[in-house]
């Protein structure tokens, strides 16, 4: 995603600016477009290093991302990791945590190109998803709270991760038969590159409370992301 990526990023965060509405079902909300935006760029970057024969990640590898944090603290929320796991898949990237110190950090492997558009809608969702908690649950315990972001986070990321099927539908199919090798091996690199450098451990199984976790996602798969719904 190399093509003019600093306009492209620029172009995503003046549309997800445009969403400051503070009733969210009145906003006019963009996030499913910016993850189609960041999609149909990415699919035109990949056409055009295979029009060239170049080596994309010669020029954008894979790295830890140690250095641009999605977040620091001295514990990471677990909604905050269900969010961070859904954008990292979407776009290519793998969510890990790490401590240095007294904190921890929320990382992202990956390449820099898809590091940048996860963090590019990344606060953007972290305050919405927050008003939601905070309008659905007022007076809610922590950990009803935490279920319920869980949830919504996971309906927000079913919802990108759609926007990304629609964008690639508008792509011909010779195209997308030309580039399947080069998203196979790409994606393949990153699977590699966590499992031999980060050596991740899985994480534990998180405890919710169910009904809270449903409403999460009632909730998440209702927020407008798109400019008119």
């Amino acid at each position: 995603m190399a093509r003019d990526t600093a306009a492209l990023l620029d172009r995503v965060r003046k549309l997800l600016a445009l969403a400051t509405s503070p009733n969210v079902h009145e906003a006019a909300n963009a996030a499913a477009r910016a993850q189609a935006l960041i999609e149909e760029h990415r699919l035109a970057a990949l056409l055009e290093a295979e029009a060239a024969a170049e080596a994309a990640d010669e020029a954008d590898p894979i790295t830890d991302g140690v250095e641009l944090p999605l977040e620091r603290a001295r514990k990471i929320r677990k909604w905050k990791i269900a969010l961070a796991s859904g954008l990292a898949e979407v776009n290519g990237c793998v969510a890990y945590t790490a401590a240095r110190g007294p904190e921890t950090l929320l990382l992202l492997a990956g390449r820099a190109a898809d590091r940048e558009a996860v963090l590019a809608i990344w606060e953007w969702l972290v305050r919405r998803i927050e008003w939601l908690s905070a309008t659905a649950g007022a007076g809610q315990p922590r950990e009803w709270h935490e279920s319920f972001r869980i949830g919504a986070a996971d309906a927000v990321c079913e919802r990108l991760a759609a926007a990304v099927v629609d964008a690639r539908a508008s792509l011909e199919t010779a195209a997308l038969a030309r580039i399947a090798p080069s998203e196979a091996e790409r994606a393949a690199a990153v699977e590699t590159f966590a499992a031999e450098r980060l050596r991740l451990r899985p994480g534990r199984r998180l405890l919710v409370d169910p009904d809270a976790l449903e409403q999460g996602r009632v909730a998440g798969a209702r927020m407008p992301l798109r400019d008119r719904e």
